[in-house]
């Protein structure tokens, strides 16, 4: 499936494969929400749910900025800024998982006890 996405830096839609599908390492995960940052949370959801490895995000993230630092590509008050949005973006993406698996674990309960709790009038 082909996206088409805006690429932020140079403001022109590019057309990109949505492979939110496939396992992502968590370096792969940061460079591309700093690449395609409009992505979905759907998106970025189900491309969490396929993280291998650890959950290395904000190291990645600030290892990343800082080097953008260090080549003078950006300040250290904009890299502050970035930090505390890229933070925020992790913490809503986290908390839209957890949600999701509370909800399948609540729909897997309910369906194994309704057919459980069933009663027949065989009288």
């Amino acid at each position: 499936m082909l996206n088409w996405r805006k690429n932020r830096t140079f403001g022109v839609y590019t057309k990109i494969k949505n492979d939110s599908n496939r396992e992502w390492t968590s370096f792969e995960f940061v460079q591309h929400l700093i690449k395609y940052p409009d992505t979905s949370d759907e998106d970025f959801v189900m491309m969490y749910e396929k993280l291998l490895g650890e959950d290395n995000l904000e190291k990645d993230m600030e290892n990343y900025w800082k080097q953008r630092v260090t080549e003078s590509f950006i300040s250290k008050e904009e890299f502050k800024k970035i930090k505390k949005a890229f933070n925020q973006r992790f913490k809503k993406i986290r908390k839209l998982v957890q949600a999701k698996n509370e909800i399948d674990d609540i729909v897997k309960w309910a369906v194994k006890n309704t057919d459980d709790d069933r009663t027949t009038d065989d009288d």
